[in-house]
């Protein structure tokens, strides 16, 4: 696939999902103001944006897998960036501890989507052939 082509498809892709992710998510929150029940918006507002790190790896990922080999997990990904992202998204709301980061860090509102977009990131970029 041409290079210029595969940059169109997948932005298109990202600006797809942002548009239709937006009407879900108000979707999403009028249904959980009326029911009263926030747990299912609160779990999809932590996890809507983890797609656009899979649309942003899949280009590297696609080349990796024409190539021959098995398939093996990068452990430092997982152990470094994977668990301390996931530890974040889920810290405010499902795990109920103390927290290891300043409250600043935890409460802003803009950190929640760049950690959502670098969890989806690095998990797809964690598979590679040996």
């Amino acid at each position: 696939m041409n290079g210029k082509m595969l940059v169109f498809m997948q932005s298109v892709a990202i600006f797809g999902y942002l548009l239709s992710a937006s009407f879900a998510m108000v979707k999403i929150q009028g249904t959980a103001v009326l029911t009263e029940n926030f747990y299912f918006y609160i779990i999809f507002s932590q996890f809507v944006f983890v797609p656009i790190g899979f649309f942003l790896a899949l280009p590297a990922f696609i080349k990796k897998r024409k190539m021959g080999g098995r398939w093996i997990w990068k452990k430092r990904y997982g152990l470094f960036l994977l668990f301390p992202s996931l530890y974040l998204l889920l810290f405010p709301y499902v795990i109920h501890i103390d927290s290891l980061f300043p409250d600043p860090m935890i409460t802003n509102p803009s950190v929640g989507p760049v950690i959502q977009v670098l969890f989806g990131y690095f998990l797809l970029k964690g598979f590679e052939k040996e």
